[in-house]
């Protein structure tokens, strides 16, 4: 049975959330539209108590979480975007968890910081995290457990790709929320095992985004390396990789009697395939159609 109601949303954290999680989301909301103490109308008030208990009878039961989560999945799996639904810039209403973050905050000041990072990812990761903090009393190592929540978001919606993850990073960072809907789409669709490389290339040039797919630390080393008349095709190959490129020889092993100047070699860049007879009419065009932008990347 495929759930019609997303309980996740309903106490506003991330699908996978700990129990400490749902539970501090519970009593937060819990208080505020408890009957007795919500200013508006009671309807309201008594409609959303019903939608908060209902969310956690179920979330709070093991057994029945893991079914809903078995149809939850499947409704996902037809076609609907999870981390689309994450990427709202704002929760709906006060937060009832304000009034004790804010005593937290008067004695763990850099909280705010860690906050403002996580609600670039989502607004229900900084609520998990609020609710996560205020319910465990764990303030000691708040930055550990925001690096930690942060990569779990990412690998949720992303995959394990390392080079997958970093590319998710930048374009959340950035804003690029278009961006990374079309990789989440594009890992869903496809999974996170196969040429990422240029998966990560299509959609930099699909949003003009090409200087977010790059990691310029490596970039600079790479491009540095690169201009040194006597370095190895590997730091070729390794600059040309990280701009979402591909090379190969052609064949399948490399001959010991042929020297690899003198082998033919294809590549792979910006959506095209060239071919070259010589690991030197590589290292020609490369010099002149691929480092210069390499460098501009860099800057």
């Amino acid at each position: 049975m495929i759930p019609e109601k997303d309980h996740y949303a309903v106490l506003g954290v991330l699908p996978g959330a700990e129990d400490v999680v749902i539970r501090a989301a519970y009593r937060a909301l819990a208080q505020r539209y408890h009957p007795d103490r919500f200013r508006g109308k009671r309807e309201h008030a008594n409609a959303r108590m019903t939608e908060l208990n209902e969310a956690y009878a179920v979330l709070s039961d093991q057994q029945r979480r893991e079914s809903y989560d078995r149809g939850r999945g499947a409704k996902m799996d037809s076609g609907a975007s999870e981390f689309c639904e994450t990427q709202a810039t704002a929760p709906p209403g006060d937060d009832p968890l304000e009034n004790d973050w804010r005593i937290a905050l008067k004695y763990y000041p850099d909280l705010a910081v860690l906050e403002e990072r996580m609600s670039q990812f989502s607004w229900k990761l900084a609520n998990t995290y609020r609710a996560y903090l205020l319910e465990t009393k764990q303030f000691e190592p708040r930055e550990l457990l925001a690096g930690l929540m942060e990569d779990h978001f990412l690998r949720v919606y992303f995959g394990d790709n390392e080079r997958c993850l970093n590319f998710a990073r930048r374009l959340i960072i950035a804003k690029q929320r278009m961006a990374a809907l079309a990789l989440n789409e594009t890992i869903r669709v496809l999974g996170s095992n196969n040429d990422m490389n240029g998966v990560i290339a299509k959609i930099g040039r699909d949003f003009g985004i090409r200087h977010l797919t790059v990691d310029k630390k490596k970039i600079c080393s790479l491009v540095a390396e690169t201009k040194n008349a006597a370095t190895h095709l590997t730091t070729f190959t390794q600059l040309l990789n990280e701009m979402g490129g591909n090379f190969a020889f052609n064949g399948v092993a490399d001959q010991p009697s042929q020297a690899a100047a003198d082998k033919a070699c294809k590549v792979e860049f910006d959506g095209r395939t060239f071919k070259f007879p010589s690991e030197h009419e590589f290292r020609s065009w490369f010099r002149k159609e691929v480092l210069p932008i390499a460098e501009r990347l860099a800057q």
